[in-house]
């Protein structure tokens, strides 16, 4: 209803139907709601994040009125990983817009459309991803890589509908996608959540002086800089612990065959989808990840062996010191596809 052009593309018929000839109070209300959001947020899943928090979901009316309850709502929206006092006062901005819309909605009977045109396609879609879901095992094959880390042993994720191609962090473990977004994606991401905190430590403290050794690396800093004048990471500290995140979060992917070729590639050739990976994700600035996961498909990693022991071995055999990354790295990138010449 926003008019974005990307959701003109996506939902061509549900735009006719529900963005055209709106009241004049509706459309403003609607354009008021896209203005406080911002365009670097898409309006649906935003909105369906800060809904979270309303006590009511089991119609239009039941989500109109409990959105009067402004204390419950900052209670639940406070005790959510998004719980801040700034989006706690974009709420109470964007609220009064939001019952306008609402009530346009019931007034012109959308919950009916919605049993009748979408429910239907959605419920046979949600009974496909449930069954799909039962192949991943997504906790415990990050533990079984880490070794040494535990944590909650299940994942949820909440369908949407008619917000693709998006999908939103909740909490590491909680992820709201739309019902069309390929669950592989989705899986990947669960993977990046849950080594961030692992990896994180790897670097705050763990390793954190061979780490900043790391730092005199000349290939590495002419990598890094350039991005970082650009309003990329901030730091490298920031940047090391990102590549710890993919090149194990590669590994997990590349086994469950996660990954999606860009060219026309044979299944078998993972190393190589993992290398077009990493020529063109932000650029080819990974090159660190690119090293590490060289290593891990090397087999380095023995089963027992934790992720911080393997890391620590790395730097102990001198595999990861300055002056060690840009041979390494090129090595690793330039191996021909399998089967070519």
């Amino acid at each position: 209803m926003t008019g974005r052009p990307l959701y003109e593309k996506f939902y061509p018929e549900i735009t006719q139907t529900w963005a055209r000839n709106l009241p004049a109070p509706v459309k403003t209300s609607i354009e008021n709601i896209d203005k406080l959001l911002g365009p670097e947020w898409p309006p649906g899943p935003r909105l369906s994040l800060l809904m979270a928090a309303v006590p009511a979901d089991d119609s239009l009316n039941a989500i109109l009125q409990a959105i009067q309850n402004n204390a419950q709502i900052y209670d639940r929206l406070m005790q959510s990983d998004y719980g801040s006092p700034r989006n706690w006062k974009q709420w109470v901005d964007l609220k009064p817009h939001v019952q306008t819309v609402l009530q346009y909605l019931i007034d012109k009977n959308f919950e009916e459309y919605w049993r009748s045109n979408l429910l239907p396609k959605i419920t046979a879609d949600v009974a496909v991803i449930q069954q799909d879901l039962q192949s991943y095992d997504v906790v415990g094959e990050i533990q079984n890589f880490l070794v040494d880390y535990q944590c909650p042993d299940t994942i949820d994720i909440y369908l949407l509908a008619l917000a693709q191609p998006h999908e939103l962090r909740i909490s590491s473990q909680q992820r709201a996608t739309d019902i069309k977004n390929p669950l592989k994606a989705t899986i990947r991401s669960f993977y990046q959540e849950i080594l961030h905190p692992y990896c994180d430590r790897l670097i705050d403290s763990t390793l954190a002086a061979d780490f900043s050794n790391l730092q005199s690396d000349a290939f590495l800093l002419n990598t890094y800089s350039p991005v970082a004048a650009n309003g990329g990471q901030e730091n490298l500290t920031a940047y090391f612990k990102k590549e710890l995140v993919i090149a194990a979060e590669l590994w997990l992917s590349a086994r469950r065959q996660l990954l999606t070729a860009q060219t026309n590639l044979q299944a078998e050739e993972t190393g190589e989808l993992v290398r077009q990976y990493l020529r063109t994700k932000d650029n080819g600035i990974h090159v660190l990840a690119a090293v590490i996961y060289s290593y891990l498909e090397s087999g380095l990693k023995l089963d027992r062996l934790s992720y911080a022991d393997f890391i620590k071995d790395l730097f102990a055999s001198g595999r990861l010191k300055p002056g060690k990354i840009e041979s390494r790295y090129r090595d690793f990138m330039n191996r021909p596809v399998a089967g070519s010449d």
